[in-house]
């Protein structure tokens, strides 16, 4: 890896307040139960640029916040990590995004609800200002990661102007169409099954299946698919060859959301770095094991070293 902290990576996507609760006993539905609370930064932007970081990187985040105490504090947590937020939108009409999720005493959610009225309601125009950060020089701009939080035009207006190698992660199956017209920019996309499902129009039940529907989006202009499959792993296909890689070892309980974000931090980083799809998805399959082992959507102990040393506990197999 070289020059890594004279070039950046672009990613532009959420940041919320997330405001999280646990009962301290039995969780009584329709009821006042005692518990914990705990607020802290979040969102798929926010978790891809602290992943991305971790490997060596320097960071831009463009992302937006309202003008109020909750966005400031949210921009100090994330100065204090070294990301570049010089270029984050101030937006005054509208309040910090947030996310509120209430658990039960198994530490399932029972119920949550995400305010992203912010980004719901950003334009184009708005995000002209970005368009000239993401050019074709990798010395400056190594490549750019989208993310569809961000509203199809916003999403359509970066992906046409940056020229940069660009990544994009699902985030959800309601969010997930405003990819659709940026398909043919993009160097990488990561998706889930169900994801998958709602882009191809097909279902993606069974390994078969999920290869079917890598090849789908790969019609569509995309030059590699990272396709996650939960418990049975991931798939990892271009347009020559389709790999499914296996967890190094089970872990129940694991933090799927952050290892779905980490899956995709490292399989953009090690596809610009120049490694072939073997050890793409082998990075991308370890990036998330190592999630996995961390109550938090980014594990503190992720580093490059790390996961260069959880490269061959990696299971590969080709599907044909």
């Amino acid at each position: 890896m070289t020059g890594a902290r004279d070039s950046y990576w672009l990613v532009a996507g959420g940041l919320n307040l997330d405001c999280l609760a646990w009962p301290s006993g039995l969780f009584r539905l329709n009821d006042s139960n005692p518990g914990k609370i705990l607020e802290r930064p979040g969102g798929v932007g926010f978790n891809l640029v602290r992943d991305m970081s971790r490997l060596g990187q320097r960071l831009i985040f463009l992302t937006a916040r309202g003008d109020d105490e909750a966005g400031l504090s949210l921009f100090h947590s994330v100065r204090e990590g070294g990301i570049d937020l010089s270029h984050a939108l101030v937006r005054k009409a509208y309040s910090t995004s947030r996310y509120l999720a209430i658990h039960d005493d198994q530490g399932d959610m029972v119920a949550a609800i995400n305010d992203m009225t912010i980004f719901d309601t950003m334009t184009a125009e708005e995000v002209k200002p970005w368009l000239s950060l993401g050019g074709s020089d990798p010395k400056v701009c190594k490549g750019a990661f989208l993310e569809p939080n961000l509203p199809a035009d916003v999403l359509y207006a970066l992906a046409s102007a940056w020229q940069a190698p660009l990544f994009a992660d699902g985030v959800s199956v309601a969010k997930v169409g405003r990819l659709r017209a940026i398909l043919p920019f993009l160097r990488g996309l990561k998706v889930n099954r169900v994801e998958a499902a709602q882009l191809t129009g097909e279902p993606v039940r069974s390994l078969e299946e999920a290869s079917i529907a890598a090849r789908l989006i790969l019609e569509r202009g995309v030059d590699m698919v990272c396709l996650s499959l939960d418990v049975d792993g991931a798939l990892f296909a271009d347009e020559n060859t389709c790999l499914r890689v296996c967890p190094r070892r089970e872990i129940h309980d694991g933090n799927t959301t952050g290892a779905g974000d980490a899956m995709a931090a490292a399989f953009a980083w090690a596809a610009v770095e120049g490694y072939g799809l073997e050890q793409i998805a082998r990075f991308g399959a370890a990036a998330a094991a190592i999630t996995m082992e961390s109550t938090e959507a980014v594990n503190p102990r992720l580093s490059l070293d790390l996961l260069l040393g959880c490269l061959e506990q990696v299971k590969i197999e080709v599907i044909k």
